[in-house]
């Protein structure tokens, strides 16, 4: 039965929030290679960074993006909480591909970005002080023209079909969660505790009202 046209808004927030994790995995991958030469590229679907071939940003820039990945991750995913927790089992089996590594950087990120789509505080690295050049700024202003742009294309192909429904893209580098949950146990027990009792015990789907 399609969609009332009144959930359209509703979808719309669900597609920004495929898309900002999407981008939000993709900094991480940027990470990976800018700090350890790894290369396990899994989201590229948004990609358009311009050296997205061969990355000549510094470790502190693409850090930087990481935290404003999470931040806008924060921002989308208040609204739409409950059907947010997909991502939780897409991260696992995104970290899990990170097993046998030795501990880097990009695993700083995993308490904090499990901790977001939870909805529960969380806090970031510290970051070296970033003084943003007049190049940074017009990078800056040109990404965002461009996802107002973007949004607005989202906004207007959902409107214009109720019957569309919005994606849930995987990320998937480990065949089960249980590399993500035993690579998550070395920074964070206790999560990766309640985190393996969650994904045991889940918590029967509310349905939506009519």
């Amino acid at each position: 039965m399609p969609r009332q046209t009144v959930e359209s808004p509703k979808q719309v927030t669900l597609q920004f929030l495929d898309d900002t994790w999407e981008r939000l995995l993709n900094s991480l991958e940027r990470l990976e290679q800018v700090s350890e030469g790894y290369r396990n590229l899994t989201a590229t679907r948004l990609d358009q960074h311009p050296d997205r071939d061969r990355i000549t940003e510094s470790e502190l820039d693409v850090r930087w993006e990481v935290h404003l990945q999470i931040k806008s991750l924060e921002r989308i995913v208040k609204p739409v909480i409950e059907d947010a927790q997909w991502m939780i089992d897409d991260f696992l089996r995104w970290f899990g591909g990170r097993a046998r590594r030795p501990l880097a950087v990009t695993d700083e990120y995993a308490v904090p970005v499990l901790h977001c789509i939870m909805d529960h505080p969380y806090e970031l690295p510290d970051l070296d002080e970033v003084v943003p050049t007049e190049t940074d700024i017009l990078d800056a202003a040109e990404a965002l023209g461009r996802g107002l742009h973007e949004s607005d294309k989202i906004e207007e192909r959902f409107l214009a079909d109720s019957r569309l429904e919005a994606t849930r893209h995987l990320h998937t580098r480990a065949r089960s969660r249980s590399s993500g949950l035993v690579r998550l146990s070395e920074l964070n027990r206790m999560l990766a505790v309640h985190l393996a009792y969650v994904i045991d015990h889940p918590q029967p789907a509310k349905e939506e009202p009519r």
